[in-house]
Parts: structure tokens; sequence; C-alpha cells
């Protein structure tokens, strides 16, 4: 078994490895190497959900909070926030064993980045920078609905206003 395949063709790795599975051929298998792929896998479809909900995120606030320039971004931010729903719809009904309980404990970290980024932006035309909640203000049921959007009035974000 050549071990160092794993670092310098990985595909051809894992025809190998797929094909020692399926021979049942466990002499054939790089199990240190397999070890740390499953692990890879498995974190996969969390990282993923997390980018999408951290965009989705993103793009919440960014309605809720900046209500003066949304107008300007109207149908940009409306498709980012609706892509990054279907998307993260579509990986839960991919992944539902996995992703359906994470999604919620997701939500506050998640929004803490999100957070780091959002204040990075200033309203340069009006010298004003954006005050933000500290935590994230809607529940998982909002931020999954497709006809929720902050910006129509359905919640009053504290401290939403622009600031000096």
């Amino acid at each position: 078994m050549n071990n160092n395949l794993y670092e310098t063709d990985y595909d051809l790795w894992l025809k190998q490895q797929i094909e020692a599975v399926e021979k049942r051929d466990s002499d054939a298998l790089d199990w240190d190497n397999l070890a740390e792929g499953l692990r890879d896998v498995s974190n996969f479809p969390r990282n993923l959900i997390n980018d999408y909900l951290m965009m989705l995120l993103l793009y919440l606030m960014k309605t809720a909070v900046q209500r003066n320039v949304y107008l300007d971004f109207n149908s940009e931010w409306m498709i980012n926030i609706a892509r990054h729903r279907i998307l993260i719809k579509k990986l839960i009904k991919q992944y539902p064993k996995t992703l359906d309980s994470y999604l919620q404990t997701a939500i506050t970290p998640i929004y803490a980045e999100v957070l780091e980024l959002l204040l990075l932006e200033k309203d340069w035309k009006r010298n004003k920078t954006y005050d933000y909640p500290k935590f994230c203000p809607f529940t998982i049921e909002q931020i999954l609905d497709q006809n929720f959007f902050p910006n129509d009035q359905r919640i009053a974000l504290p401290n939403h206003q622009v600031s000096d």
C-alpha cells in the first residue's frame, strides 16, 4: 500500500480506497488517512452551512439596520437572502441527521463573526457607523422563512439607528 499516494494523487488514492472497501480488502486500506478523510467528510456539511448562514445573517442584518442604504441594494440583498435560504434548506434536506439540531447552536457563534464584519462597514457618504444588536435578533424560524425580511417592519431591532 502506497501511503504517499494520499498526498501526491488524492483522486487515485481515493479510487483505490473505494475499491478496497468494496472488495472488503482491509489489508489494502490506508487506515490513518481514511480516518482523517472521514473526519473531513463529517465536518463538510457543518462548514458549508456555517458559510451559508454567515452570508444569510449578514444580509438580513444589512436590510434590518442599514435602512437608508437598503433601497439602493434592494434586489441584490433580497436575492442573496433568498439564495442562502435555499442553499441552507437544500443542505438540511441532504444531511438532516447532522444539521437539524446543529443549526440552532450555530447561530450565536456565527452571528458574532457576522457582527465583526458588519462593524467594519461605515456609511462613508454620511461619515456614520451603524449600531448593531450584540446578539442575533432573529429566531431560526425567521432566518429560514422565505417571506421574512427585516425591512418590512415585522421586527423592531434595538439600537438600529445610524449613529455618529
